[in-house]
């Protein structure tokens, strides 16, 4: 009987030790590989992404890129604390702190694009969130100064918070670099008749509109206001 009890005691120790074992394996490392993903903000998986870690580059021609599906793998990285930067063409950059303790860790990283950063923008003005549209804004600037979806957004954002001026020379600026779509000279219009109290203005903008599309109610309107300032 005690023979049959120090068996089962020793199959028991053996088991535990065995289970214990199977569970430090993911710890007991000094280098692995370290795979990842690489979304957007719409979940979308983020391709042609370029990595480095601890600001050092792979050593091949490609260099750390994610694939079409968002996919990456980190060669060889030692066990620890490290800093992954991500960057592309289009979006902002990533710098992201990691801890890599378990070599069946798997990293799931996102980064924002330019466009989706406009449309955050946009949606905070909906819902009169001043302070988070200029923060978006201002990130987007970083990307592209320049963009005329991003000033036309300032526009609204300067005219919902009632900065007429700074919306016009927004609008103006706009036009000056050859934008000339038709829902800025009928914004312009709006500010210059209803806000600035600029009738000639507004003419000009509401021809200028009419210039490049046709409008039943915009030339009613136009006709109305030429009448008024006679």
């Amino acid at each position: 009987m005690r023979r049959i009890v120090g068996a089962l005691l020793l199959i028991a120790v053996l088991l535990v030790g065995c289970a214990s074992q199977g569970n430090n394996d993911g710890r007991l490392f000094d280098k692995a590989p370290l795979f990842g993903m690489m979304y957007d903000e719409e979940n979308q998986p983020c391709a042609g992404v370029k990595l480095s870690v601890d600001g050092v580059t792979n050593n091949s021609d490609t260099g750390l890129v994610t694939d079409i599906r968002g996919r990456f793998m980190l060669p060889d990285l030692s066990r620890g604390a490290h800093t992954l930067e991500a960057t592309k063409e289009g979006c902002e950059q990533l710098n992201e702190k990691i801890l890599f303790l378990n070599r069946t860790d798997v990293l799931f990283l996102r980064m924002i694009s330019f466009g989706q950063l406009l449309a955050k923008a946009e949606k905070a003005l909906e819902e009169r969130k001043w302070d988070d549209a200029e923060a978006f804004l201002a990130r987007a600037e970083k990307l592209d100064p320049g963009d005329s979806v991003l000033h036309f957004l300032r526009a609204v954002k300067a005219y919902r918070t009632k900065k007429y001026g700074d919306a016009v020379d927004l609008l103006n600026g706009i036009l000056a670099k050859g934008v000339k779509e038709p829902s800025i000279y009928l914004f312009l219009a709006d500010i210059y008749q209803k806000d600035l109290g600029d009738p000639r203005k507004a003419i000009d903008s509401l021809e200028a509109f009419l210039a490049k599309r046709a409008d039943s109610e915009v030339e009613k309107r136009l006709t109305a206001l030429k009448a008024a300032q006679k």
